[in-house]
């Protein structure tokens, strides 16, 4: 499978503009901009819920910023406060994770377009598994802060030097692991085909290198190239954070091509 990678990789690029890549791309970037508040808050409410710890808040918009360019930080930090609203009732979480799954339904039909899905499944399977994914991205979310947790309370024992490297690892480790497990989940459940577990972590582990790599080109390409902030005024913040999470999309599609290509003898 190594030695496929090159050649699946300019392949893949061919097969995203030929499965119109772009506009599902496009399409996905508006249900994110629906989605993203509903699904922060009905993850958070939930996992307050089990946890009693409020530090959850804190977690969740930690690896929301980590998510984003340096450019979406100011628009991230109002999100931090919708996290931070009290009183939620149990309506309203329900109706925060009914919204959620509109997002996943659309990455469902973008990957079965990709993959060349036999049939679409039922309307109501459809929704089972969105719901089924959302949990599964609570759990890790959950795992994730139980382990970062841990590492934070042994951490406070440690020497500097070796503090620094907790740090690190609470920073970016834990939270690459935590956007690839996302990731992975997503390549393995929602398409209505079987995929090798092997090429859906190789192209989960690209596709999350992508992304990271995606994040500095663009806020370079925004603020240096375009300069967003100088064409567009006070609607550039909201217009560079649909941007993103189009190109970010993009990169998630071109990795369906590649783990796709990658399934080819």
């Amino acid at each position: 499978m190594i030695l496929k990678i090159p050649k699946s990789i300019f392949l893949s690029f061919k097969d995203f503009y030929k499965d119109e890549g772009i506009f599902l791309s496009a399409a996905l970037a508006f249900f994110s901009i629906l989605s993203l508040i509903p699904l922060s808050m009905f993850i958070v409410n939930i996992l307050i819920t089990f946890t009693k710890e409020e530090t959850v808040i804190r977690f969740v918009y930690n690896k929301l910023v980590f998510l984003f360019p340096d450019i979406e930080i100011h628009m991230v930090k109002e999100i931090k406060k919708m996290l931070m609203l009290k009183g939620i009732n149990e309506i309203s979480l329900l109706l925060y994770g009914i919204f959620s799954i509109q997002l996943f339904a659309a990455i469902e039909f973008s990957l079965n377009k990709i993959f060349k899905a036999p049939k679409k499944r039922h309307f109501f399977l459809s929704f089972l598994l969105s719901t089924f994914i959302v949990l599964l991205i609570i759990f890790a979310v959950g795992i994730s802060f139980a382990l970062s947790y841990i590492i934070r309370l042994s951490g406070n024992l440690l020497i500097a030097e070796v503090g620094f490297i907790t740090r690190f690892f609470l920073k970016y480790v834990i939270t690459f692991l935590l956007i690839f497990t996302i990731i992975a989940f997503l390549y393995k459940f929602l398409p209505n085909k079987k995929i090798k577990t092997s090429s859906i972590l190789l192209g989960s582990f690209i596709t999350t290198v992508l992304i990271e790599i995606a994040k500095y080109l663009f806020a370079f390409y925004v603020t240096e190239i375009i300069k967003i902030s100088t064409l567009y005024g006070s609607v550039s913040t909201f217009l560079a954070l649909l941007m993103w999470l189009f190109y970010a999309w993009a990169v998630f599609l071109y990795g369906a091509e590649l783990i796709n290509n990658l399934e080819r003898k």
